[in-house]
């Protein structure tokens, strides 16, 4: 049998092809911090919030080293045009 790639869509189960096409995966490392990642991805530390809530974190101060975190796109700011 031969392996072949698994999608997060197949991976994680319940998302929308529409909500979460440009989906990233990160494996979450001991040094790293959720605002750290939001600093890295969106060039907004204060955006944290976003990743804690795609991934249904229940403390954001006990992610394990090794986790799958979903990475969604940066959400567009009210009153801000922004560019594809």
């Amino acid at each position: 049998m031969s392996a072949r790639s698994v999608s997060p869509y197949e991976r994680f189960g319940g998302l929308s092809p529409y909500s979460d096409a440009r989906l990233r995966e990160h494996v979450y490392a001991a040094h790293e911090t959720l605002t750290g990642l939001a600093h890295r991805y969106y060039g907004d530390w204060r955006l944290w919030r976003t990743i804690a809530e795609r991934n249904r974190l229940r403390d954001v101060r006990q992610i394990e080293a090794g986790t799958r975190l979903l990475i969604p796109e940066r959400p567009l700011e009210s009153g801000r045009y922004e560019s594809t």
